[in-house]
Order: C-alpha cells, then structure tokens, then sequence
C-alpha cells in the first residue's frame, strides 16, 4: 500500500476515503502518534484522548486508529462522537498526554482525517510534531509490544453537560427568533440540550439530525449550495439572524435577518467592543487579511490590534502571547481565551444570540459601521508556481508599504490588498479593499491580471 505524503497538511492529517486515508493508515497514524508522544514526554506509554465527529469514515476508521495506540502499549481514553471544540476542551482539562479527533472538517463527505493535539492541548501541526509522526509513518516504523494498552471508554453524557455548562456559564440570551442549521454535522449532538436552557429563545432547527453523509448540504458552510435552506427560511421575515455550523462544529457562519452572510471579522469586532465596555486597552488578535474598517473600529473603541498569519496556529500563538481573549479568521473560525485559546461554533453562537438579545436593534444594522471599504473579501486563484507570481506583484506594487509577514501585503494611501499562498491547497488567496468603487474595481482587475499573468 503506497501512502500519499500529501494527506499530511499544514494543521491535520486529511484526504479521500478510502484511497488515501483509511483503516491501514489510521492505524499507522495511531501507532505513530503515541511513539511521537511518549518520546516528546519521555515515557514508555502515554494517554491518549480518542473522539470522531459524525462522518461515516470516521466511524469505520477509529476502531483500527485504537488497535495501533494499544499496540504501541499506550492507554486509549474513547469521549465517543463529538464536535472538535468538545475535543478541544477535554484534552485541555482532562489532561491526557494528547489526543487524536478523527474528523475531515468542512471536507466533502468522501474525506476522512485526524487533528492531533498534545500535552496541555497544544496543536501538533507541521513544525510543531506532525513532520515527526508523517516520517515514522511513511517508514512504517510500527511498534509493537507484548501486552496492549487499555481501552477506557469515558462518561460521553456526563461530560458533554459538562461541556455545556461551561460554555452556557455567564451567558443570557432574552426573546429571539432564530434559524440553525446543524448541516448533520456534530454539532446536532449538542445543539438541543445547550437551546434548551434558554426558555425564551425560539429557533427553526434544520437538519439537526446526525448524517454522516451530509446529503442534505456540503458541511462547508461557506458554499453556496450550503447556504440556500437557510436563506428560505430568513426570507419569510420572521426570523433575527440565521447560522450554519460546519461539519466538526468549530466553525460558524452567521446570516443577518434578510439573508445576507455576515463576514466573521464583523460578528468578531460586535464581540471586541463588547469586552471593551468592561475593560479598555485589551488586545485582540485578527489575521492579515482582515478588513481595515475593523481594525479601526475596535481601535476607536479603546483596544488595541495584533496582526497575525492567517491560520489556527498562528492566531492561536498570537492570543497566548497577548492575553487576549478573542481571535477570527475570516473563514468563521472564533477563538477564545475562555477556551484555553481555541475556537468554537457553539460559544460565538451563544454570544452573538445574547448580545442581540438585547440589544434589539437588527443584525444588517450593527454591522453597518464597517462597511466603510469596498471589500472583495477572499478570493481564490488555481496558481501552480506562487513564489514567482508574489515576486511578481512585488515588484509591480514596489512604491507601496509593503508587509511580508504572510504572503504580501502592500498599502496605499487609499486601497491595500494581500496576496498570500494557501497552506492547504494549490490556490493563492486575494483580499482587496479600497475607498471607492471606482479604485476598488481598477485595482481589482489590475491584480487580477498579475495572477492570471495576462
């Protein structure tokens, strides 16, 4: 069996089920994983947190995952079926040596995956432990020991109440009408029960039954075709606000009542000025590529901006290096301090639904002051040889304030745009912004036709 090198990216293991990820490769990836975290903690056998999120090869895979952790000796904790920010938080207070999710995120059904954390819940990414665990499983350097390790199977009831206690601590939500859109994914196993504690919230649940095949919608809640149930329902004018949770529940995208998705960074600078009502001069973390309007906007509201690489890692680094208490990403990722620095759907739902309570005032409304840019938000290009592209828009755009810090970033009195290589795909990412439509077009094009080399 040959495996493709390329299922391990930049953050996760990932790739089409079953050619490239299956039974065989989870359990090489099991195997490899305590012997990474048994050298890394320099113990004979370790602990490790095991969960799978609803996709049916992350069912089919998990039993082979755990035959090659107990053969290397190391103990399996099994959490069951859950969202990747549940994961998350029982790695980070249940405090294994690490854990494996078996998940393929927002991937089509037809992908299978794993994210790997270590000690503490610290991410094991590509120059941070998962180069190590992609070389002893490309030499198939298996290890086996006489007597297994064990299987312990966790209380999955009890601590996904635990789970939603703490996320629902704090949190008042008033009258509201809103529309979730679970897509089948994980976070359908939690939705109900953490609803439920809000009395006066009234909500039109779609597909909030478990579907490992999401025939329904693509679990990637960016996608048009993802979009169109729930902007039926918002078009009926009854509804607040809408969301869509992706298929691993650690990202969100949120809809204002008329149907038009909200950028993140938008619903992110709502909650910035929120903290900051309480106390100013915090920090909070955006990526590059986020929009100026929003930048500004938390500045004016007293706190203060850390740019960062797009990516969990770096966001992540960047608000443990900050203290701060919010990060986003663009593509509806939300991170909080609350949450030992990771993201999660269910929490900025929670938020966004308390904060509308009550302020009572539409969500197209509240988002207005950052509409002060004309944007293109994030557009993708298929580039092949992206280092001789970005030398080439260096040196078209060489009079302007340039940043290298991920990608370029060039800015100019009244428009700034950043190019930047995808970490996962053969594509490059564009973000454009200017003052006018007239510029915002011009430039637009003019970048257009660098990439395409025209």
């Amino acid at each position: 069996m040959r495996i493709n090198p390329n299922i391990f990216k930049a953050y996760d293991i990932r790739g089409k089920f079953p050619a490239e990820v299956n039974e065989k490769i989870a359990e090489l990836v099991g195997n490899a994983t305590a012997q990474f975290l048994c050298q890394k903690s320099r113990k004979k056998q370790v602990k490790i947190l095991v969960c799978r999120d609803v996709r049916v090869s992350s069912k089919q895979i998990k039993d082979s995952l755990i035959k090659g952790v107990i053969n290397q000796g190391s103990e399996i904790v099994d959490i069951g079926i859950g969202t990747t920010p549940f994961f998350n938080f029982l790695v980070s207070t249940l405090k294994p040596d690490g854990g494996i999710m078996l998940t393929a995120s927002h991937n089509p059904p037809d992908f299978a995956g794993f994210k790997i954390r270590g000690a503490g819940g610290k991410p094991i990414s590509l120059g941070a432990g998962l180069e190590k665990i992609r070389k002893i499983v490309i030499a198939r350097k298996y290890s086996q020991t006489q007597h297994l390790g064990k299987v312990n199977l966790a209380p999955e009831e009890s601590l996904r109440l635990k789970y939603l206690d703490f996320l629902s601590r704090g949190i008042s939500i008033g009258k509201l009408q809103a529309v979730i859109d679970a897509g089948g994914g994980s976070a359908s196993l939690f939705l109900p029960q953490l609803l439920a504690k809000f009395p006066d919230l009234i909500y039109k649940p779609l597909f909030f039954e478990p579907d490992g095949t999401f025939q329904r919608h693509p679990p990637n809640p960016l996608l048009k075709e993802a979009q169109q149930f729930i902007q039926k329902e918002l078009a009926r004018g009854i509804f607040q606000f809408g969301a869509i949770f992706d298929g691993d529940g650690d990202r969100v995208v949120f809809f204002d009542e008329q149907g038009n998705p909200v950028r993140a960074e938008y619903i992110f600078a709502l909650f910035a000025a929120e903290a900051l009502k309480k106390e100013k001069g915090l920090s909070f973390v955006v990526p590059i590529n986020s929009s100026k309007a929003v930048r500004e906007y938390i500045e004016e509201n007293g706190g203060k901006i850390k740019i960062s690489r797009v990516g969990y890692t770096f966001i992540r680094g960047a608000m443990q290096k900050n203290k701060a208490p919010l990060g986003v990403e663009m593509s509806g990722h939300f991170y909080f301090k609350k949450l030992f620095f990771n993201d999660s759907g269910l929490e900025t739902w929670l938020r966004l639904a308390g904060l509308l309570s009550k302020t009572m005032r539409p969500l197209s409304q509240l988002v207005k002051p950052f509409e002060r840019y004309v944007s293109s938000g994030e557009k993708n290009f298929p580039v092949k040889d992206k280092k001789t592209l970005l030398a080439r828009v260096k040196k078209f755009y060489r009079e302007g304030k340039i940043s290298l810090l991920d990608g370029v970033t060039f800015e100019f009195p009244d428009w700034w745009f950043n190019l930047r290589p995808s970490n996962t795909e053969e594509i490059i990412r564009l973000v454009v912004e200017a003052k006018n439509k007239e510029l915002f077009e011009e430039k637009l094009k003019e970048l257009e036709g660098l990439i395409k080399n025209r």
